[in-house]
């Protein structure tokens, strides 16, 4: 099992790394199976993962190996665990994302496709790997598919690795047009609402 795992998050680290989601050791991801979870090592670089940056660790409980594991390891156990029946994580340090979130308390989509899949966002604070964090990211993400942490970065949670990696995707991307689209009104340009959303 560690193999294929290993090979998902091989894949999925550099894409995140390709799109400039993650870099040097930021970001983390993981995946649940049954009473296990595999998680990237402390410190792992997501763009080069290593078959030992992949570590198995139990749901519930600690284990010996919880002190390398990812710094927000008690994060993931707690979304593991909040009812929600999510099966794997993505944790990226999207720049657009991290830059919105200090000022905003609530991500709404503009563009159709996050708006339909995403809904809200909400944004939540605390500090990395805190049990507070892991709390308040938890309780978010049992009615939504993403979170952004107030300067810190996007979880993002599905079934499938795949899928929460394509909602971090969505969040960074919602975003950056959010973004864009304040700076053209800041030109003085009018906002026209879509009508088909």
């Amino acid at each position: 099992m560690k193999n294929v795992v290993y090979e998902m998050f091989r894949k999925y680290g550099r894409l995140l790394s390709l799109h400039g989601y993650v870099v040097g050791h930021g970001g983390n991801l993981s995946l649940r199976s049954g009473n296990t979870m595999y998680i990237t090592r402390h410190g792992a670089r997501l763009e080069d993962l290593r078959l030992e940056d992949i570590i198995a660790i139990p749901i519930e409980g600690e284990s010996s190996f919880d002190s390398i594991a990812s710094s927000e390891v008690l994060l993931h156990r707690a979304v593991y665990l909040n009812g929600a029946q999510h099966l794997a994580i993505v944790h990226t340090h999207s720049p657009y994302a991290v830059a919105i979130s200090f000022f905003l308390d609530e991500l709404e989509p503009l563009d159709a496709e996050a708006s339909y899949v995403l809904r809200k966002v909400p944004v939540v604070e605390g500090e990395a790997g805190s049990v507070k964090m892991a709390e308040r990211v938890a309780e978010a993400l049992k009615d939504s598919h993403a979170v952004i942490v107030r300067g810190h970065g996007v979880f993002a949670a599905a079934k499938m690795l795949d899928a929460a990696y394509r909602y971090a995707c969505l969040v960074e991307r919602s975003s950056q047009l959010k973004y864009l689209v304040e700076a053209l009104r800041g030109l003085g340009l009018r906002f026209k609402e879509a009508k088909e959303l």
